[in-house]
């Protein structure tokens, strides 16, 4: 027997198979890691094919020195996903697999379990006729072979109960649910609604967990010990063996974006997985992406609605736009409005809780010298670094730290000034405002400890604090009853973004932020503060008209052929030495632009990235758009190897991102 290997080295020189003997006696399967020579070394490779012949003499093929027996095997489904991920999304086969393979870690053996009985300690929860309509209609389309369907309810629509009927359904059918969440701190209260509904059939997945506890999580569902997996995008690689639904929350979400090679888009992989697993799809959302709506409007994606809450009474909150031109212009220089200053006292008086959003930590976001204009800036990156209360300037990209000197290092003037305000600092603020509060601030460096998602929500839950504030993890999925007054303190930050998706998401994430308020039956109140109060994305997140606008995003993508409506890739560059990396982007673009305009496309670049430094690295963007998803992928192809005739040392790293 023979067996073809994909080896544990992620170059593009040997992204390809070599072929092994195995010995007699070995059992292997497809998908199980072995250990391999290789060359003058021994190297982790993985089974991807088993034959009884080979193309290569006899006496040229090595054999498999041993299986690796401590190590996850690859199940079949998701070694294909890893081969359709390396050839979507631009990157070598070992690269995925390594992205779809569980945590390689040593666990301890665990007592046989016994049969999952489907036992609730809670029964479910009556459905209004709205959410029953819905999930009728979603069994019915799934029902007629349906793959994929998008469930589109305002917040505290109650879509997670229509989740929770789904999931019954399959499990009943002896079934494996992925559950998808974009954030860890949404874990917490869907989690206890999980696990309370079906007691010992969940296992949680995400980044604050250690190696072994991640591990266990995988290999429970490797064994049928669990029948749901919830957790971020790492959570569609569980090894379930019988998949039939995957129910990816909050779907708009930026976070389910990889950022890492491969940069692949969840939505896009959760369908491919549930095509493999023929499995079904269930998109839920309160604001849909572009993307994701685009296929409704075509017809391509059946889509359900609910427009109105879940609990009787409830209502969508009242929300008003403050202008801080008007504020500054009448002697108000305080970060809080008036008016947003009055609203937190009314309901500190009535017992009520406020949430406060600001989408930026630390408590400076840059630090300035007044007399020469100079930013103290990250040694490694092209930004400003942060500056923390406790004197620490850091960089937010790279983990960059350093004491805040007492001159400043360009001109030796002591006159250094911090600007701006971050989370940390609007903690410090709220306490003088008001100094009877009880205070909660939850950013990602209120949160780096384990447990501390759940503490700091868990407090504000049993209604132990009277304001939460912090960045985008406190706005997405939470239901705090006692919840009525949302303040957002600098709307502007969210949508003057240099991206074409800026309206977008700006409109998401204020409309996500809104919907916490008033999800009980007290009046929930949104005072949104903004520079610009006459920004239209904004008019329209204050109106919660979605489809308004998606019309106008619509319009805006079309006439400049932005995706959904075009194809479009960004090419990033990226080496050490930024004028090597010019040298060869002006040797290779000539040519390379002939075959993009002679296939029908456009090229633009190349452009300094947003960040153009980023630890250590100069990177630099070329962007191509084509109406074709094919030629896209053919052009990147072309590039590859055009850039191997100029770049012949292969040092200049490149990232591909399908917008």
């Amino acid at each position: 027997m023979y067996a073809e290997v994909i080896v544990d080295i992620s170059h593009e020189a040997i992204d390809k198979s070599f072929s092994y003997r195995i010995p007699k006696d070995m059992e292997l399967h497809v998908g199980d890691p072995v250990l391999v020579p290789f060359g003058r070394e021994k190297k982790r490779a993985y089974v991807i094919k088993m034959s009884d012949t080979s193309e290569y003499p006899e006496d040229k093929i090595r054999d498999i020195i041993s299986p690796l027996k401590k190590e996850f095997s690859l199940e079949n489904t998701l070694l294909d996903l890893a081969i359709w991920m390396s050839r979507e999304y631009g990157c070598t086969l070992n690269q995925c697999l390594k992205t779809v393979l569980p945590v390689k870690k040593k666990i301890k053996k665990r007592g046989k379990t016994g049969e999952l009985l489907l036992k609730r300690e809670t029964a479910p929860v009556e459905l209004n006729q709205e959410q029953k309509g819905v999930l009728q209609g979603i069994r019915n389309s799934f029902s007629k072979g349906g793959t994929s369907a998008l469930l589109f309810g305002v917040t505290g629509s109650g879509k997670t109960e229509v989740y929770l009927q789904l999931m019954e359904d399959y499990i009943r059918e002896g079934k494996e649910v992925i559950f998808l969440i974009p954030e860890i701190s949404l874990s917490f209260q869907t989690r206890s609604r999980i696990e309370q509904r079906f007691p010992g059939m969940l296992s949680v997945l995400h980044s604050k967990m250690s190696q072994g506890e991640r591990a266990e999580s995988m290999e429970k569902c490797r064994l049928g010990e669990v029948k749901i997996l919830m957790g971020p995008r790492s959570a569609l690689f569980a090894p379930f063996s019988n998949l039939g639904l995957i129910i990816m929350d909050e779907e708009q979400d930026r976070s389910y974006k990889s950022e890492t090679t491969p940069r692949y888009e969840t939505r896009e992989v959760a369908r491919k997985r549930a095509e493999f697993s023929k499995a079904k799809v269930l998109y839920g959302t309160a604001t849909p992406s572009v993307q994701i709506f685009s296929e409704v409007e075509k017809g391509a994606l059946p889509c359900f609605r609910m427009e109105n809450r879940a609990k009787s009474g409830s209502m969508l909150p009242k929300i008003h736009i403050v202008d801080l031109k008007k504020e500054l212009e009448e002697g108000n220089r305080s970060i809080f409005s008036r008016a947003l200053e009055k609203a937190v006292r009314e309901r500190l008086e009535k017992g009520e809780q406020t949430m406060l959003f600001m989408n930026r930590r630390g408590y400076a976001p840059f630090v300035s010298c007044r007399k020469c204009g100079e930013a103290l800036r990250c040694p490694h990156c092209d930004v400003s670094l942060n500056l923390h209360k406790n004197g620490i300037l850091q960089c937010h990209y790279c983990g960059y730290q350093s004491i805040l000197p007492k001159n400043c290092p360009h001109c030796g003037s002591k006159y250094l000034a911090a600007f701006g305000v971050g989370t940390e600092k609007l903690e410090s603020i709220c306490h003088a405002v008001f100094p009877k509060a009880k205070i909660l601030r939850m950013d990602r460096d209120t949160t780096r400890k384990k447990g501390k998602y759940e503490e700091i929500l868990q407090e504000f839950s049993e209604e132990k604090a009277d304001i939460l504030l912090g960045t985008q993890m406190i706005v997405k999925g939470h239901d705090f009853p006692n919840l009525t007054l949302v303040g957002i303190l600098a709307a502007d930050q969210i949508f003057l973004q240099s991206d074409f998706q800026a309206g977008e998401w700006a409109y998401q994430l204020l409309t996500q932020v809104s919907g916490r308020a008033g999800r009980g039956e007290k009046e929930g109140e949104v005072i949104i503060q903004s520079y610009q109060p006459d920004n239209a994305t904004l008019k329209l997140a204050v109106r919660q008209d979605y489809i308004k606008f998606y019309e106008e995003e619509k319009r805006f993508r079309k006439r400049l052929s932005y995706p959904p409506f075009s194809k479009m890739l960004a090419i990033q560059c990226i080496y050490t030495e930024e004028a090597y990396l010019d040298l060869i982007l002006e040797k290779l673009l000539p040519r390379f632009q002939g075959k993009t305009e002679e296939a029908g496309g456009e090229i633009y670049g190349p452009f300094p990235a947003t960040v153009y430094k980023l630890k250590d690295n100069f990177r630099k963007i070329i962007y191509i758009k084509h109406d074709s998803h094919d030629i896209i992928l053919q052009l990147r192809d072309s590039f590859i190897q055009d850039l191997k005739k100029v770049d012949k040392r292969n040092l200049i790293l490149l990232q591909f991102d399908l917008l």
